[in-house]
């Protein structure tokens, strides 16, 4: 999907999130997705879907058990769409357009 600029969207149920986040580490699907690491940890969060723990990859990795959370359906349904934005530049740098408003931001 994409959005009105033609940027790549993520959309997906709370399910597919679910079972996304659980099969790699966040940074992977950012990447894949074309998104940020932290927005897809906001919308888990906004969702009330459950994220591994830190050390759940390393433990993966060395083949150690690890527990899956499953997905509590108590106050969203599993269907519910959720829709993450594209990463736009990178953190802390000025986007087009804002070049100008910065310079005379300095100005003033």
């Amino acid at each position: 999907m994409t959005d009105t600029r033609g940027r790549n969207v993520l959309r997906m149920t709370r399910a597919e999130l679910h079972e996304l986040v659980w099969s790699k580490p966040m940074t992977e699907i950012a990447r894949l997705y074309g998104v940020r690491d932290q927005h897809v940890a906001q919308a888990c969060d906004a969702h009330e879907i459950a994220r591994p723990r830190p050390g759940h990859w390393q433990k993966v990795e060395h083949g150690k058990s690890v527990e899956t959370a499953a997905l509590d359906n108590k106050n969203h349904s599993p269907e519910a769409i959720i829709i993450i934005e594209p990463a736009v530049g990178r953190p802390g740098r000025l986007q087009w357009g804002d070049e100008d408003d910065a310079a005379k931001r300095r100005a003033a």
